[in-house]
């Protein structure tokens, strides 16, 4: 099989549905229209979603800020999603169909001197770099 006909890993992004609160911040705040509900639950589109960050920031509870790996060709769709009553399991390596390859944002940096040391650990790649907007002043 060719590296081309091979399906890329990507991070999807999900909402947890036992943390959600169904207030509707991420749906508004999202610029692009991944977001979408029902009854039941609030889903990310992962043909939609650019990972922009906009929707993680404003979520108070923070139901928002879940990422699993998945062959794009196998994401999650929003159907699936929608009947979740909890976030499904991380893939195994062996379900994902790679051995050796990691998400692109969670791919380890190269040492800068050239070592063979572990890279540190980037937070960025992983979640939003603008806090919320409740970590302006504290509230009681």
């Amino acid at each position: 099989m060719t590296e081309a006909a091979e399906a890329p890993v990507i991070r999807q992004h999900l909402i947890d549905p036992e943390i959600c609160i169904r207030c509707n911040t991420c749906e508004s705040t999202c610029p692009v229209g991944a977001i979408t509900h029902d009854a039941r639950n609030y889903v990310v589109d992962a043909n939609i979603c650019n990972l922009c960050m906009a929707c993680v920031p404003p979520c108070p509870t923070g139901s928002i800020d879940n990422w699993r790996a998945m062959p794009h060709a196998q994401a999650y769709s929003t159907e699936a999603q929608f009947g979740w009553d909890a976030l499904p399991a991380e893939l195994s390596a062996e379900d994902l169909g790679v051995a050796d390859v990691l998400p692109v944002a969670a791919a380890p940096q190269a040492a800068p001197n050239g070592a063979s040391e572990e890279a540190a650990f980037q937070v960025g790649a992983y979640a939003a770099v603008i806090p919320p907007w409740s970590a302006a002043s504290p509230y009681a």
